[in-house]
């Protein structure tokens, strides 16, 4: 139903118009929020005051207008329905005198006690007064007070309905919103800013849908930074030029306009950053802090920079910087930011070199509690670093480009720490590989950082390049006269060299290394060796000497209290037993091992071990228990960007499918496995994929006989 909507001019010169916007055309993802509001405007029982809160960019004016606009709310109002803005009011006294032409009204040496008058002498009013931010949040003082005594007097206006649109989250006092509970807006939810996005753009091409949606995504979806990066498509942008320039300009490329809030992520920004109290630092310096940390600024990390900084009152700048919008906390006291806001002020508002290196100790110390190795404490402090690695790693990332002869070695130590924890958790060298070349002058640094690059390449199956690290590291180890680093490396090559299928070069690196550490008198690095050597039998099919030295190895590391390395060596034994076909032994074993390594939280270790236990509930034809097994391996695998070990879960769920005659499955997991061994230059169990598919196509033959 279309309603008529009556219209009245201004008589002056005004920036000011009761015209109402048309109904918005594309609205996704406020249907509960119109509804509610709706239900308020309409209810004929009381007076109702309604404020739409929230930040730049969320659409709130666009919701007024749905509001206005709506069917039930065009029929419950006799009298027209009035929309005001104070975008360009200089004060509370310029929007009331440009009211009264709204309105209709002569001028007034009291334009307040006029309009209260035309409002009281009518049955019904509905007005909206939008952006009443521009004068509620004034710098002046006096201007707030005189905005909040205008809002109060309108508030007890029985017959006038009234709605405001207000940047911020704080609401303005003593008035009774009707919708206090839920005042403040949220950005769109991924199918919003989906729909959103294509009502304006239309479709794109398969291949380009990932790319929009990251893009959505990196946005976090403000509704204001969607519609604009829509428009920018439908103008015949490319996306996937656009996220070349999102991750080189970020919001920077978010404008259809040169300067209008509406038409400019960045316009809009800084338009809540002007409101800002400019008599007080405090709050922007906050802001830029919290700017410098992707994944919020915690409450410990609070409490120590407002030691360190020196802020008077931390949480008074943060009610500032909250009550504008800038920010949001969660309910872990949490101070974030939407992404389009923390870009900006990352790029525009810096924060000084002391509060940034007061941040960075923080953070430095934060990395220095990151777990080293997989013990009985490493689950709480992994737990404990968990939360603050996209911010350690944002900050570590920003310092490396700027590392040079002078800067801190506490960077490089945090750096190594990080690098090394990303083994029990997403194997990552982005760091690392960054940080090396800058390091040559620091040749023992250098040799560590080295160690952890070849371990975490190892892990993730580029064997060449973690012997080429690891040669690299022996090698300054060795000019540094440090016999037992030297050894860690021998060890480290020998291991990369038994996943290369290089059983001679395996066997001697361990034994060079065996025989340092025994020369040394390192009992548990001699054991480590005893059963890294093990592990080269095992694969070599000498399973009696494997089994003698996993066995020697264990009582070693049992009697050193090393539970980690005695449940790999109890897994090796397990898998031994399962070749050999004892069954529940090889059970035994194995659960016991997973036992452990799921109380130490050790990822890649479950997902091996789930492997072979898995195998062995096949062989003992417990088909469910085995498919699960094989799903964690696999899901593991796929978290921690695991080649190995997904090849591997495919591979013995290959096995479950062929024991129960589903050929066509089993044919297409072992075909997957061999690709991604293949893909990792994994030449033994490529073979041995090869050989099971020739197996397999006899038995298919067989069975189809």
């Amino acid at each position: 139903m279309q309603i008529d909507v009556l219209v009245v001019h201004s008589r002056y010169n005004s920036n000011f118009t009761s015209e109402l916007p048309a109904s918005p055309k594309i609205l996704h993802g406020r249907d509960e929020e119109l509804s509610r509001l709706v239900s308020f405007v309409v209810d004929r029982s009381r007076p109702i005051r309604v404020a739409i809160m929230g930040a730049g960019g969320l659409g709130k004016t666009t919701l007024a207008t749905a509001v206005v606009q709506h069917v039930d709310v065009a029929m419950t109002f006799v009298n027209p329905r009035f929309l005001v803005t104070a975008e360009a009011a200089v004060g509370v006294d310029d929007l009331l005198t440009d009211m009264l032409a709204t309105f209709g009204l002569s001028a007034s040496s009291d334009p307040l006690a006029s309009l209260l008058q035309h409002f009281r002498s009518h049955e019904r009013t509905l007005l909206v007064v939008d952006n009443l931010e521009t004068i509620w949040n004034s710098a002046n003082a006096q201007q707030r007070r005189m905005t909040e005594a205008v809002l109060l007097k309108l508030a007890n206006v029985t017959s006038l309905t009234l709605i405001i649109t207000c940047r911020g989250a704080d609401l303005p006092p003593d008035v009774e919103w009707a919708n206090r509970d839920a005042v403040v807006l949220s950005t769109f939810s991924p199918d919003a800013a989906l729909a959103t996005f294509t009502d304006i753009a239309g479709d794109v091409p398969t291949p380009d849908q990932p790319v929009r949606d990251a893009l959505l995504k990196e946005v976090d979806y403000m509704p204001l930074a969607v519609t604009l990066l829509a428009r920018l498509v439908a103008r015949g942008k490319q996306l996937r030029d656009l996220d070349r320039r999102w991750n080189s300009v970020h919001t920077g490329m978010l404008r259809t306009q040169p300067n209008g809030r509406l038409d400019n992520v960045d316009a809009s920004v800084q338009l809540s950053i002007a409101f800002l109290p400019s008599d007080d630092p405090a709050p922007l310096q906050l802001l830029s802090l919290c700017a410098q940390l992707p994944d919020g600024m915690r409450l410990p990390v609070r409490n120590e920079l407002e030691r360190l900084c020196g802020f008077r009152d931390i949480e008074g700048a943060l009610d500032v910087i909250q009550g504008l919008a800038l920010v949001y906390v969660t309910d872990d006291d949490t101070i974030r930011m939407l992404s389009p806001i923390r870009l900006y002020v990352l790029e525009k508002h810096r924060p000084s070199a002391a509060h940034r290196a007061s941040l960075l100790q923080i953070y430095y110390e934060i990395a220095r509690h990151a777990p080293r190795e997989i013990d009985p404490q490493f689950p709480a402090a992994r737990d404990r670093i968990l939360p603050e690695l996209s911010n350690l790693d944002a900050l570590l990332w920003s310092e490396i480009q700027h590392f040079d002869e002078q800067s801190s070695t506490d960077l490089i130590d945090a750096v190594n720490t990080v690098s090394r924890f990303s083994l029990y958790h997403v194997p990552n060298e982005r760091m690392l590989t960054a940080l090396i070349p800058r390091i040559e002058h620091l040749p023992e640094y250098l040799a560590y950082s080295l160690r952890i690059l070849a371990d975490i390449q190892e892990i993730r199956d580029a064997y060449n390049l973690s012997l080429e690290a690891a040669t690299r590291a022996r090698s300054l180890y060795q000019s540094l006269r440090q016999r037992s680093n030297a050894a860690d490396c021998d060890q480290q090559m020998g291991n990369i060299h038994r996943l290369k299928g290089n059983y001679t070069e395996a066997t001697a690196s361990l034994s060079a290394a065996r025989e340092t550490f025994n020369d040394l008198d390192r009992e548990l690095e001699t054991a480590y060796c005893d059963r890294d050597l093990a592990v080269v039998f095992y694969y070599q099919r000498n399973c009696d000497d494997a089994a003698a030295l996993f066995t020697s190895a264990r009582e070693v590391f049992l009697r050193l209290n090393e539970r980690f390395a005695a449940a790999s060596c109890q897994q090796m034994l397990g898998d031994i037993h399962r070749i050999r076909g004892n069954y529940q032994a090889a059970e035994t074993q194995l659960e016991s091992a997973l036992q452990t390594y799921t109380s130490l939280g050790s990822m890649a270790d479950i997902a091996s071990c789930s492997c072979s236990l898995g195998d062995v509930y096949r062989l003992q034809q417990r088909f469910d228990a085995a498919l699960e097994c094989l799903q964690v391996a696999y899901d593991i695998g796929q978290k921690q960007g695991d080649t190995f070990h997904i090849a591997d879960a495919l591979r013995f769920r290959s096995y479950v499918h062929w024991d129960q005659a589903q050929f066509a499955q089993a044919r297409q997991l072992l075909l997957d496995a061999q690709r991604l061994y293949e893909s990792i230059g994994d030449t033994r169990d490529v073979e041995l994929c090869a050989e099971r598919l020739a197996e397999l196509d006899g038995d298919e033959k067989v069975g189809n006989m």
